[in-house]
């Protein structure tokens, strides 16, 4: 391996990405949104939202053997559990607006647990643990910086106003993503997937 390809480095993190049904809804509430608030949104791509387990940053690509080995571990012992749409809800307060996101329900229990495992098994390897609460969300966009603070406050109210579909799936997976940044946006590839597997009880 090169000089140069030791030291490439690439942008990753942990996630549960959601099957096609859930992207298509997340994709309804965004164009309801988007209506309503023209262009002081930068709106997600609906085929890359995902529930962000932890964020790993810049990591050298040498690296990568060992995320993916500490991730492999981290799954050990959890199985697919259910999840479900809650709320919509807002980062920043009313005047201060930042993010809009739609919460997630259903097994959160066994999700948080699967996050603490990844945590304990990604600091094996060096990465720091996250010292936030975990929140699970899926993210609809972030309001521009440039964007008034009354503008903020009718899209607050818009969002209040937002109905949320009946939507649930099964978490099967967990992925580590690489993300590209660009000025249209963030765009993810899969660089692999990890199953949750059923754990047989003993008879």
């Amino acid at each position: 391996m090169s000089e140069a390809s030791q030291q490439e480095h690439v942008r990753l993190f942990v996630a549960c990405e959601v099957p096609d049904d859930v992207k298509d809804a997340i994709r309804t509430v965004i164009d309801d949104l988007r209506s309503r608030s023209g262009n002081a949104v930068r709106w997600v791509r609906p085929e890359g939202v995902h529930i962000t387990l932890k964020f790993l940053g810049e990591v050298p690509a040498r690296k990568l053997p060992h995320v993916k080995l500490a991730i492999q571990e981290a799954v050990v012992g959890h199985s697919p559990f259910e999840l479900e749409f809650s709320t919509i809800g807002t980062f920043g307060g009313r005047e201060g607006l930042r993010l809009m996101w739609i919460g997630v329900a259903g097994d959160v229990l066994r999700l948080e647990a699967l996050v603490r495992s990844v945590n304990a098994a990604l600091g094996v390897v060096g990465f720091e643990p996250e010292r936030r609460p975990f929140r699970p969300h899926l993210t609809l966009g972030r309001v521009r910086d440039d964007v008034s603070t009354r503008q903020r406050a009718e899209i607050e109210v818009a969002v209040g106003k937002t109905e949320i579909p009946q939507v649930s799936w099964r978490t099967a997976q967990v992925s580590l993503m690489r993300s590209r940044l660009s000025p249209a946006g963030a765009s993810y590839e899969t660089v692999a997937s990890f199953p949750l597997r059923v754990v047989q009880q003993p008879v």
